[in-house]
């Protein structure tokens, strides 16, 4: 009775309760799922789709290639209960791993699903041997760029892409060298 309390009362208030982490599943995703990555990653580009010169890579990947990533095991999906409500591709290059297309449904956003998709993500790579992370976001979203520096990314470049601005963001993965006082 009290958490029904509270969650009422916080969608009166207008504050999105956090999901329980033991609530949200993160996996890879499964081929009768490529229409429904797709349509994340549409409903995500949505609102700044506009505000492009053109139409982003994502939004003109088509189901095969979606389809061909699914079965190469680089998609991954976010449910809470058994509702898919967000996505993200995950790739090595080299000693490098690569978070690409996450996205979340509006509705389910700012109750930390994307971070959770991220540190999923970095746990990943790091036991694939990854020495740091590269993300690339739209230079004048700045919402994104400040998702990933909370996350820990640094701007590391800017490059200009189609009229666009990207800028590529990094975080290392490889633990500090630990200085020993006598190698002072």
């Amino acid at each position: 009775m009290m958490i029904c309390d509270i969650h009422w009362r916080s969608a009166i208030q207008g504050v999105h309760p956090i999901y329980n982490y033991a609530e949200v599943t993160i996996r890879r995703a499964e081929l009768g799922e490529v229409d429904l990555v797709k349509s994340i990653i549409a409903e995500a580009y949505k609102p700044v789709k506009k505000r492009l010169s053109r139409t982003p890579a994502a939004l003109d990947e088509g189901l095969g290639k979606i389809s061909r990533h699914i079965q190469m095991g680089n998609i991954y999906v976010a449910l809470v209960g058994e509702l898919v409500v967000g996505t993200m591709r995950v790739s090595m290059s080299g000693t490098v791993g690569v978070i690409e297309r996450l996205a979340v449904r509006s509705k389910f956003r700012k109750r930390s699903i994307g971070t959770l998709m991220v540190e999923y993500a970095e746990n990943l790579l790091e036991h694939m041997n990854a020495t740091c992370v590269e993300i690339e976001v739209y230079g004048y979203i700045e919402y994104q760029g400040t998702f990933f520096q909370r996350l820990g990314y640094v701007e590391t470049k800017r490059l200009k892409r189609n009229k666009e601005e990207i800028i590529v963001m990094m975080k290392d993965l490889r633990e500090p060298e630990v200085v020993e006082e006598e190698d002072l």
